[in-house]
């Protein structure tokens, strides 16, 4: 409303300043004196102020208001990621949701403080124009009626195809994103593997098609721009030649016909700068309905409702025929997962979640986890593993809460569950993924990740129980050295003991969940950082994922998945040298590495 006022009260000035040059002009034409033309600039200069700050003014206020909606979609968006999970951010792409959340926002930003005043003076200044041209002369006002319909005509038809060339190009921008990401997250592996110049004539080819569709855009933009000053000069010059031909005649009056030509170009001139920024803005407009698009996607259901003291030794969780179903993403994020499907660069066995993607590709949804039956009893350290793909990340993010099983029942201590996206189980759990989140700031600050309130010697202390002691002597500020977000300048191994130190720093915590948490460690780093581990292990249900054969001897249980089901589950001595699924697995993957086990 604000907005319209001012645009109103500009559109007012804007005939106030063409009627004092009118007036000026027409002093001057009839060679009036000097002073005739003192009240013609007032009026000239006030109006022309009064135009000006009215433009500040709507500047301001958008500018203010596009400020307010970032701020609010900001922790809105973060907050609605981190509800969703990690699945549903792998599954829409790192680099993509990298793009929403830095460049998207300030595109929404700039979209906003742009369109919406250009919107509100299309609205309003081309009608107070219009009046007062027509109040001048009707036959103007006619010609300027008559072409107002081809001029939104034209507005609409380019509007549309820059639309959609602008939809296909913001796609085609996310999936570079993420495919960018992507490769720059697996550089190492990419390098080791030797096909590190495959993925850079990869990521060039993706530039160049994006660089395609971004011209594609410019030139329907251009052809629209074009469009709208051929039809403004189109009837200005129409109103120029009947308005000559008529003071010629003398039909009528210099000051009407003055007046009407003068502000003919301030009635298009709304138009054409709200064709020109809609489609200068058109990739704000694309990260706000991306934004939109997030913000309705379903969350996993949360239970509030549970009252759990804690995992203990006599703690018993009884989990029955879960199956697990990756759920259909969104239309928007078919282009953006196409491209991070077919940028995987390790060299595993597709997981669940790939195959997963890839059966949706093809119309089908395959379930990744099927019948799966198992039961925890006080404290024991289960090794979940399998093949690549075998769904052993799925399993550990379904206990995390990330996913909510598609069926089966889940009992927990005489509760009930439906989930275990539960905060009263999940504050009780500490979580350490492959590569464990590295954020920019100190070391303390990191190991401090569930305990904000630890006091330095606490950290001290956790640091030196994950191991960190030789690497801190090595700093000269040791806990306060800041390190970057991603760990850049740590090792992986270190990441990992800082994520260990966040374990051990809160104690309150008796669950442990380890996703491959040495899987990217040469075998020296994975070897010092098993003793580092095992003590930490003792009273405490820890569940580990791994398809590294010598955790083998450290577990007191086994459960092998194959192809998302439960091959087999007991202890090792229930499983190892019987003739089963578990020792055809350990033959394919070379069984030296538990050589000396059952001896």
């Amino acid at each position: 409303m604000a907005l319209a006022a001012l645009s109103i009260l500009q559109g007012a000035a804007i005939c106030g300043q063409a009627t004092g040059l009118t007036w000026a002009l027409v002093q001057i034409w009839y060679r009036r004196g000097l002073p005739s033309l003192v009240l013609p600039a007032v009026a000239f200069f006030v109006a022309f102020t009064v135009r000006q700050l009215c433009e500040v003014a709507k500047q301001q206020l958008a500018t203010t208001y596009a400020d307010g909606v970032v701020r609010r979609l900001r922790p809105e968006v973060q907050a609605k990621v981190f509800r969703l999970g990690p699945a549903a951010l792998n599954q829409r792409g790192t680099g993509s949701a990298v793009t929403m959340l830095i460049d998207g926002l300030d595109q929404v930003k700039t979209y906003i403080q742009t369109v919406l005043p250009k919107m509100m003076d299309m609205t309003f200044i081309p009608l107070i124009a219009l009046v007062v041209v027509w109040s001048q002369s009707p036959l103007s006002g006619i010609i300027l009626l008559c072409m107002l319909p081809l001029l939104f005509f034209f507005l609409a038809i380019l509007g549309l195809a820059a639309r959609d060339r602008s939809n296909r190009q913001y796609a085609q921008f996310r999936k570079l994103n993420t495919r960018f990401v992507d490769t720059i997250l697996g550089l190492p592996t990419l390098k080791m593997l030797g096909i590190s110049d495959e993925y850079e004539d990869e990521i060039h080819s993706v530039s160049d098609r994006f660089r395609k569709r971004t011209m594609s855009v410019i030139r329907v933009a251009l052809t629209s721009t074009f469009a709208l000053d051929f039809f403004t000069t189109l009837a200005i010059a129409m109103m120029a030649v009947f308005l000559g031909n008529r003071l010629i005649n003398g039909s009528v009056a210099l000051f009407p016909s003055l007046l009407a030509l003068i502000l003919a170009p301030d009635y298009f001139l709304p138009i054409r700068q709200f064709g020109d920024d809609y489609h200068a803005t058109l990739d704000g407009k694309n990260a706000l309905q991306d934004m939109q698009a997030l913000l309705k996607r379903p969350e996993p259901a949360q239970d509030d409702s549970l009252d759990w003291e804690g995992w203990g030794p006599d703690s018993r969780l009884t989990v029955s025929h879960l199956d697990y179903t990756y759920p259909t993403k969104p239309q928007a994020d078919a282009v953006v997962q196409s491209s991070a499907s077919s940028s995987r660069y390790s060299s595993k066995e597709p997981g669940p979640a790939e195959r997963e993607a890839d059966a949706e590709s093809a119309g089908t949804v395959e379930p990744a986890l099927t019948d799966l039956s198992f039961s925890f009893h006080g404290y024991g350290k289960i090794a979940v593993i399998g093949r690549s793909g075998a769904g052993k990340s799925t399993l550990v993010q379904l206990l995390a809460g990330f996913n909510a099983p598609s069926a089966g029942s889940i009992d927990l201590d005489g509760h009930r569950l439906e989930h275990f996206n539960a905060p009263a189980w999940q504050r009780h759990i500490a979580y350490i993924p492959q590569t464990p989140y590295i954020f920019s700031g100190s070391i303390a600050d990191n190991i401090r990740f569930y305990a904000q309130d630890a006091s330095d010697g606490d950290v001290e202390q956790a640091a030196g129980r994950a191991g960190l002691d030789d690497w801190l002597d090595s700093l000269p500020e040791r806990l306060d050295t800041l390190i970057g977000e991603g760990h850049r300048g740590i090792s992986g191994g270190q990441a990992q003991r800082i994520a260990l130190a966040r374990v051990l720093l809160d104690d309150s915590r008796g669950i442990l969940l380890f996703d491959e948490p040495t899987a990217h460690l040469d075998i020296e780093t994975e070897y010092d950082l098993k003793q580092t581990l095992l003590p930490i292990m003792e009273d405490h249900l820890v569940v580990f994922a791994t398809h590294r054969l010598h955790w083998l001897s450290a577990a007191d249980r086994i459960i092998m998945l194959d192809q998302g089901r439960i091959a087999a589950q007991g202890s090792p001595s229930e499983l190892i040298g019987r003739g089963g699924p578990l020792d055809g697995l350990i033959e394919q993957m070379g069984g030296n590495q538990i050589a000396g086990y059952l001896d």
